[in-house]
């Protein structure tokens, strides 16, 4: 049964609150109202819905996000009973600490379809997470059973040369040798695995000790000692280095002639084939778990970043509805701007999943033409400003000739967009963002620098893996695939693109192209002039 934990300042609508949700789950109520800083037991809890007026949010919103954050990926509800003239007081830490509300008066239908709606979530959270620990489950048996395989398979072989050493000599080589490190006697499978010939053999010029890479040579030593003291050593896996310095990878077993002249008998494998079988084996199972995590990060990413606007959206709908015919025309257009820019925010975190999803899957379109690049860049500015805020400073400079460049004009609008937005994003709100173009070389650059929070050196090495974010941004919002997406467009470009950054001084990416134009281009020595807009 679901456990709903109750704040509520109102000793009466504790009471009816606890009786109307009881009849279908279990109900923790606090017998007081809450105090700033004073540990109450119910706070330790377990439950799967928390529901709180205004004064316990106010007191509680630290512990909310905290008791959020402890259940991540798993969506923790928490419920807010307000009246409805107090809504517009609760701060951007509070808001972020609710994920829906509900006002007074309150219909007895409505809390039952919120409580149901918000549990269910929970709900499907639950299930997600469990699914894909089971998925994690099947995917180390798989591993475990692989190994088992493995080790039954050694000893399969080991049991079979044994008692074949001497059978099949044409396909097995085999190798008479002292524990010394002299080989004696082998047969030609043996050379033509590594590569010498009868000759070198009777010159003495093979020795199984030198021809034991550094890294193995500890393994023959417990071998001749397990030798020597019960007539054969157990079949192991090392490497010899060919007569051309190639080196083979070889299955060993053996045991001695006579005991008293030190002399054994081996039996050598090529398991070179096998072993880039195991190595391809290897590469396809990390690379199964790596989508796997990139899709539980997916996941988690979507369900955070989708559902903060829309709340946001749910929330000033409701006050519309509510309070519609109140409103002052202004009051109305800010809450309709705020939700069209949930809307937007929502659109581009759609635009970005489709983009990644085509980079995932090698499907991101590639169109090339003549683009003239400096108009380009003056309209992407212009635009960029109209959805930054008011005190944001763009400035975008140029150098040499730059007219027709050979691009993907979808594609660099991505790549300029996202790397001025995220410069806007991490800087302070007067702090300048500059975009400077080069063609020179048969080559154009496009650099755009900031002077904001900066990047750690120990993330500069990870930005551009999907969903990565550096651990200085704080609360600033993000998905983190925007420059794995970028990576992807300049690379269908031909391109590079580099970083330079540092902490509380600022981040400069540079991005450099083929031009792809029979125009020459050359940058001029002296100073640009820049073309600001404020």
């Amino acid at each position: 049964m679901n456990r709903i934990l109750i704040f509520l300042e109102n000793g009466e609508n504790r009471r009816l609150l606890a009786e109307a949700l009881s009849v279908h789950y279990q109900v923790l109520v606090a017998d007081s109202v809450v105090q700033a800083k004073q540990a109450l037991p119910l706070l330790d809890e377990p439950f799967d819905l928390c529901i709180l007026d205004g004064v316990a949010l106010n007191h509680l919103w630290e512990w909310a996000q905290a008791k959020k954050q402890v259940e991540q990926p798993i969506f923790l509800p928490f419920l807010l009973v307000t009246p409805q003239a107090n809504v517009n007081l609760l701060t951007r830490q509070l808001w972020q600490s609710i994920d829906d509300l509900i006002t007074k008066p309150i219909e007895k239908l409505e809390l039952q379809a919120r409580v149901e709606m918000l549990l269910r979530s929970r709900q499907l959270s639950l299930r997600l997470k469990s699914a894909n620990e089971q998925l994690q489950k099947e995917i180390a048996e798989r591993d475990r059973a692989e190994a088992e395989r493995e080790v039954a398979i050694a000893a399969l072989r080991e049991n079979e040369i044994r008692f074949r050493r001497l059978v099949e000599s044409n396909v097995i080589g085999i190798t008479v040798a002292g524990t010394s490190g002299e080989i004696i006697d082998a047969n030609d499978a043996f050379l033509d695995m590594v590569g010498y010939t009868q000759e070198d053999l009777q010159a003495g010029r093979i020795r199984w000790d030198e021809m034991t890479p550094p890294e193995y040579q500890h393994l023959d030593r417990e071998r001749v000692q397990e030798i020597l003291s019960s007539g054969f050593f157990t079949a192991l896996e090392k490497e010899y280095i060919c007569k051309d310095g190639s080196r083979v990878s070889v299955q060993l077993g053996g045991a001695l002639l006579e005991e008293s002249q030190q002399t054994m008998i081996c039996f050598v494998l090529d398991i070179s084939d096998r072993k880039r079988a195991e190595a391809e084996t290897q590469k396809s199972l990390a690379r199964e778990r790596e989508i796997n995590e990139l899709k539980s990060r997916f996941v988690s990413m979507v369900s955070h970043e989708f559902r903060n606007p829309l709340n946001l959206i749910s929330g000033f709908v409701q006050l519309l509805e509510r309070q519609g015919n109140q409103l002052s025309l202004d009051r109305k257009a800010e809450f309709f701007k705020r939700i069209y820019d949930a809307i937007s925010k929502m659109r581009k975190l759609l635009e970005d999943v489709l983009i990644f999803g085509k980079t995932e899957s090698a499907n991101l379109a590639f169109n090339p033409a003549p683009l003239e690049i400096v108009p380009f860049c003056q309209k992407l500015i212009e635009d960029i400003k109209l959805s930054s805020p008011a005190n944001s400073t763009l400035i975008f400079t140029q150098a040499g000739e730059c007219q027709i460049v050979e691009c993907d004009s979808t594609l660099l609008s991505y790549i300029l967009t996202n790397l001025l937005s995220n410069a806007i994003k991490y800087s302070a709100a007067d702090s300048p963002v500059h975009l400077h173009l080069c063609c020179q070389d048969g080559a154009v650059t496009l650099q755009v620098k900031d002077e904001g929070i900066g990047i750690p050196q120990e993330a500069q090495e990870h930005l551009f893996e999907a969903f990565y974010r550096a651990n200085n941004v704080d609360s600033i919002p993000g998905t983190g695939i925007g420059l794995s997406i970028v990576k992807q467009a300049v690379n269908l470009h031909g391109g590079t693109i580099d970083v330079v950054s540092e902490v509380n001084v600022g981040t400069t990416f540079t991005v450099t192209m083929p031009i792809h134009s029979r125009a020459e281009e050359m940058c001029v020595n002296s100073p640009p002039s820049p073309n600001e807009i404020m």
